[in-house]
Order: structure tokens, then sequence, then C-alpha cells
């Protein structure tokens, strides 16, 4: 009979790791994406300026922005015939739907590529226009679209709304919380009601 709560404890204790591993899992493999310096995906956008060799992607974190959740708005500034980013630039950021606009001034870029967080405020597109300072003589001047999807408000019984899949981290913390923490609690009271005597009748 010990044997066998013994082989219990550790089940549970094996469970508990196990779901641990991969929540740690889930994050890093979160923050790995988001660190790249080379955009991938479909919300990727390229701006070209052909005479000068320059080339601009722009990218934004999460895929589906999420109102009144910070965004990450992400720039990499290339050469194109060397392949390789330019450095030392001064960049100014500027975000509007056409009513209102905040700008990020004097933002400095050492190793060409930036990024920003802004928080969406409505639904709908908005216009990034991104000015590099490049040298005294030479500015460059690029713009980007970012459509922010119409999103219901979550309720207790769908605490993630569908259409939001590109989970930035702190989403993601959310949901495995919210996955791990009932799990847990359960876990506990099984334990606690399997510990209790039994009374002799």
């Amino acid at each position: 009979m010990t044997q066998l709560i013994g082989l219990k404890k550790m089940t549970c204790t094996g469970f508990i790791i196990f779901m641990i591993l991969c929540s740690m899992i889930a994050i890093l493999n979160d923050v790995l994406l988001v660190s790249e310096a080379h955009f991938v995906g479909n919300n990727t956008q390229v701006w070209q300026n052909r005479k000068n060799n320059i080339e601009i992607q722009f990218a934004y974190e999460p895929q589906l922005p999420i109102i009144d959740t910070f965004t990450e708005l992400k720039f990499s500034v290339q050469n194109t015939s060397s392949n390789e980013h330019f450095e030392n630039l001064t960049a100014r950021v500027v975000v509007t739907n056409g009513q209102r606009l905040f700008k990020f001034e004097n933002i400095s870029v050492p190793g060409g590529h930036f990024s920003v967080k802004y928080i969406f405020p409505d639904d709908g597109t908005h216009q990034v226009l991104l000015r590099l300072d490049m040298s005294d003589d030479l500015k460059m001047l690029a713009s980007f679209n970012v459509f922010v999807p119409h999103q219901s408000p979550p309720s207790i019984l769908d605490p993630f709304p569908a259409g939001i899949s590109g989970d930035d981290l702190g989403i993601s913390i959310s949901k495995i919380l919210a996955i791990l923490l009932p799990a847990f609690a359960i876990l506990v009271l099984i334990i606690t009601i399997k510990k209790k005597p039994k009374k002799d009748k």
C-alpha cells in the first residue's frame, strides 16, 4: 500500500514537471522568434530604394494586433549590394490612422535594426511612417500598413477570443497559466483527499 501511494506521488510530481517543461519550451520558442534580425512571416513588408541600394524590412508582433495591448513594430535596414545592415542611423516613426497620430522621435539605430512598441487604440488600417537619417544629405522615407482586426471583448466563457492567433509573450503566459493553475489545484485536491485517514466504522 505504501509503495502504491509513493508511486502515485511520483506520477503526480512527474506530471507537474512535464507541464512546467512544456510551458518553458513554449515561452522560449516565442522569445526566440521575436529576437530574429530578419523577419519571416506573412506580415513582412519590404520597401526598397534601388538608387541608393537600401532595403527596409518591416514586421509586427503579434501578427494580429490586439487593441489596447502592446504591438512591437520591427524595422531592419540593409544595404542590398553588400547584404549588411546600415549602422549609426537615426530614425523617427509616426503611427497614424488618419485621425490621430503618435510619434517616436530620435531613435538611435546603431546596428541597422530596431523596434518600438505601440498600443493601437482601435481597429482598422493604420499607417506606419518611417524617416531615416542616413547622413547629413541623405534621408529616407518609407510607409507601411498595419491592419488591426475588429475584436469582440473577452468573456468569462471565452477569455481568448477567436481571430487572435499571433500570440505575444504576455498572451502565451496567460494561456499557460489558465491551463496549469486549474490542473494544479485539482491535483492538490486529489492528493489531499487521498491523504485523509479513513474512519473505522
